[in-house]
């Protein structure tokens, strides 16, 4: 069976489906746990504070355990993504660092994903060209989100890489069809 025709998935034995789900279960049991710790107050945090990273970090966590048995790059991709959108929502329940400073790593996602995927899949470059295309604009907007530079600043700066993203796509599409042609 095939996935996006790239990577062979094998399918899981019935062991296997019984590990992954017994483990989600599991990731599942520990987050409501946490969560109703918290409500009763065991837990000094606030519930609807913690709530999204609880819940994102057991998800996440039980996607990747069965994306590794299963040695599946989009399932891969997938967890770390889930694993990734926790970060923000940990920092801003336990720090002073809140969504307006941490929201760079959502738009990193996407790359930091790849950098799950890219163990089990064969296509390679194709993963490194979106962690390094979404790592820049993660770090392009972290200027502004710390402060470093202003929202002025930041979007000359953004238009700039985007203009030379759509160069190399143009002369890499150029390249590609000329070579087709020989």
């Amino acid at each position: 069976m095939k996935t996006s025709g790239m990577t062979d998935v094998l399918p899981l034995t019935k062991k296997q489906k019984v590990a992954c789900n017994i483990v989600m279960g599991c990731m599942l049991v520990i987050a409501g746990v946490i969560l109703v710790l918290a409500g009763c107050g065991v837990i000094n945090a606030s519930v609807k504070r913690i709530a999204a990273p609880t819940v994102l970090f057991g998800i996440g966590s039980a996607i990747l355990f069965s994306a590794m048995i299963a040695k599946n790059s989009l399932s891969m991709w997938i967890a770390g993504i889930v694993l990734t959108c926790a970060v923000p929502s940990l920092l801003a329940a336990v720090s002073a660092a809140g969504y307006g400073v941490t929201f760079p790593i959502y738009i990193a996602a996407p790359g930091i994903g790849c950098v799950f995927a890219i163990w089990f899949s064969e296509v390679k470059f194709a993963h490194i060209k979106t962690i390094l295309f979404f790592g820049v604009l993660a770090a392009i907007f972290s200027l502004a989100s710390t402060g470093v530079c202003g929202w002025g600043l930041t979007s000359g700066i953004l238009a700039a890489f985007i203009g030379v993203c759509v160069i190399a796509y143009a002369v890499g599409s150029y390249v590609k069809r000329d070579e087709e042609d020989a």
